[in-house]
């Protein structure tokens, strides 16, 4: 791959970035006038057959114009490392959480990273391991043996009980507390399908329910601070939640700029949303998976029945089916499925133009299922991982998480509680997948990958 970039001050370099080319509308993709149309009907199949046979494609959208999709590790690579400075997080970013750590660039992530990252340390995860249990077996519990749940509602709402449980130091309603878990999935409808390719002018159904669901969010996020302040920590090191921390940070006069009432809601709202979401749809395609996968389920219930009880940290290191679990799970089925940024200047790729402004999206899903870098890679074998791959792959070439310095802050939460809600549920419980014969679970896309609501599986009792 070419790492040359387009110079701005009239050098040789910049006159050979001005006449490079773009990179083509795949023919396999059919007439540009026809994508957005194309798109909206199914975005995977719409992408698979755009880029079947190139790395760099652009495809052209009625709303953002031209989008340009990368699809191989080393292009990552630069984007999310390397050349980080020329691409910066979208606009969507912004819209959907304005201040929040996902959104924010430069100095002010740095610092906000500084900030909250103590709150996902190694001894912090210790400490949250036995609420995550608790909060799971709380949520299993309600479940009735024999009887159907909507898997990805379910999912959803065990991820916000361990989220509020942990983070936000406060336990929610399992039959209750609607109007937090409604705005959090309301977020999801910027994105859209049906939406994301039109002008954001557009006043969509989808549109309309992300703005009233922000908003409730928002309120939600305002009303826990101001909770929290009525009896702040005296000290920022001496508290154990999100809100205390960043109610304290602001009564110390520490990092004023970073923490005005404004952003502080916006980190609660970030917060909410991203630590919840992704976990959620890994450990819904997770129980797809062991319901479609016998052999594999064998194992991993043999591996959890193995245990003394409940789970617990302690336990993890034995959890070797477990994780390998959660790991081919998120190769197979990204939660974030696409790694979106914008160009801050031009940008050549293996001799093709990224204009200055573009959006241009980082294809996960396609590299995760690459025979380049993966045998067999639509099959789910989580043995895959018991070999050395992980040291033969490609730098890049898994990236659940993102990669380089803004790889997500709650990596390893995420996974603990991945493998906790497994090991929880599975002791007790098998969850059982229609029988049909459906090659994919049912998705629906958004911000990110989850499964399509109103997917029911049957609770067995084992």
């Amino acid at each position: 791959m070419t790492e040359e970039r387009a110079g701005t001050d009239g050098s040789a370099d910049a006159v050979r970035g001005r006449a490079a080319p773009l990179p083509p509308y795949p023919s396999s993709a059919g007439h540009p006038l026809f994508h957005t149309v194309h798109s909206m009907r199914d975005v995977f199949g719409f992408r698979e057959r755009a880029m079947a046979d190139h790395d760099l494609i652009r495809i052209k959208l009625l709303g953002p114009g031209d989008v340009y999709h990368l699809g191989h590790p080393d292009y990552f690579e630069r984007v999310l490392l390397n050349d980080r400075d020329h691409f910066r997080k979208s606009e969507d970013f912004r819209i959907a959480f304005e201040g929040g750590l996902v959104a924010v660039e430069g100095d002010t992530w740095r610092r906000q990273r500084e900030v909250l990252q103590p709150l996902f340390s190694r001894d912090s995860l210790r400490d949250y391991a036995d609420g995550m249990v608790d909060a799971i077996r709380r949520r299993r519990d309600h479940w009735q043996p024999g009887t159907r749940i909507d898997l990805a509602a379910e999912t959803s709402d065990l991820t916000l009980d361990v989220l509020f449980a942990t983070l936000l130091g406060r336990d929610l309603d399992v039959d209750g507390d609607r109007e937090i878990r409604t705005a959090a999935d309301r977020l999801q409808h910027w994105f859209a399908p049906t939406s994301y390719p039109l002008p954001t002018w557009v006043p969509t159904p989808a549109r309309r329910r992300f703005k009233r669901g922000k908003r409730r969010l928002q309120s939600v996020a305002s009303r826990l601070l101001d909770a929290a302040a009525a009896d702040p920590p005296a000290d920022p090191s001496e508290a154990d939640d999100l809100l205390s921390l960043l109610v304290a940070l602001r009564e110390s006069g520490v990092e004023s700029e970073a923490l005005t009432d404004d952003r502080l809601r916006d980190q609660v709202v970030t917060m909410i949303f991203a630590g919840h979401d992704t976990t959620a749809t890994a450990i819904a395609f997770a129980f797809y998976a062991l319901a479609r996968h016998p052999e594999v389920r064998e194992r991993f219930h043999a591996e959890v029945d193995a245990l003394d009880g409940p789970p617990t940290i302690t336990d993890l290191d034995a959890l070797d089916v477990t994780e390998r679990v959660v790991t081919e799970t998120m190769r197979l089925f990204p939660p974030v499925y696409t790694i979106p940024r914008e160009t801050t200047t031009d940008v050549i790729v293996d001799g093709y133009r990224i204009p200055e402004g573009a959006t241009t999206w980082l294809t996960v899903d396609r590299v995760h299922r690459d025979p380049r870098f993966y045998d067999d890679p639509d099959a789910f074998r989580p043995e895959r991982w018991a070999t050395d791959l992980r040291e033969r792959l490609p730098d890049f070439a898994y990236v659940p998480f993102g990669g380089g310095p803004r790889t997500c802050i709650g990596r390893q939460f995420a996974l603990m509680e991945a493998q906790l809600a497994l090991a929880t549920v599975g002791r007790d419980y098998h969850l059982a997948w229609p029988d049909d014969d459906t090659d994919d679970p049912p998705r629906r896309l958004g911000m990110t990958t989850r499964m399509e609501p109103g997917t029911a599986v049957r609770v067995v009792e084992r």
